[in-house]
């Protein structure tokens, strides 16, 4: 905002969430996101224990960046135990993870609102991205790039 005449300020009330948040975009499936105080190969594992709960059946391909935790013998062990198989993109590649367009439109909708405190910023979140992962849109260029062969996932 711009003014000839006076400065204008804006205040926008910050809540700051001391949480970080890991995100699974199902393109088949249930999406899930959670949320943990620590990044470490324990909360990976518990990530993944939700994500296999929320998705009971068959076959889970995860695509990860290189963060050492999704490397660690205990996620990877964890993993094979839930039948949970991580494809690992290239360093400095996020374009191919298909989930990123999602995380920008998730931050673009965050972006104007504000929040009474942390359970409202938290629930927000959590809405908004289940919702937006419904669409598949988010991984069309992905599943046109990696999968050609596939007519329909939903």
């Amino acid at each position: 905002m711009w003014s000839f005449d006076r400065t204008v300020t804006i205040e926008k009330p910050l809540v700051t969430f001391p949480r970080r948040s890991i995100g699974f975009y199902a393109l088949t499936g249930q999406s899930v996101i959670t949320f943990k105080e620590r990044l470490v190969k324990e909360t990976i594992v518990e990530a993944l224990e939700e994500i296999r709960e929320q998705n009971p059946v068959g076959r889970i391909l995860l695509v990860a960046d290189n963060y050492g935790s999704h490397h660690a013998n205990l996620t990877q062990q964890r993993a094979d135990e839930l039948d949970i198989e991580f494809v690992f993109i290239p360093p400095y590649s996020p374009t191919l993870n298909a989930i990123e367009p999602l995380w920008k439109d998730l931050k673009r909708e965050i972006s104007p609102e504000i929040f009474a405190d942390r359970d409202h910023f938290k629930a927000f979140l959590t809405e908004t991205f289940l919702r937006l992962s419904h669409r598949l849109s988010f991984a069309s260029d992905w599943i046109e790039t990696f999968l050609p062969d596939v007519q329909r996932l939903r």
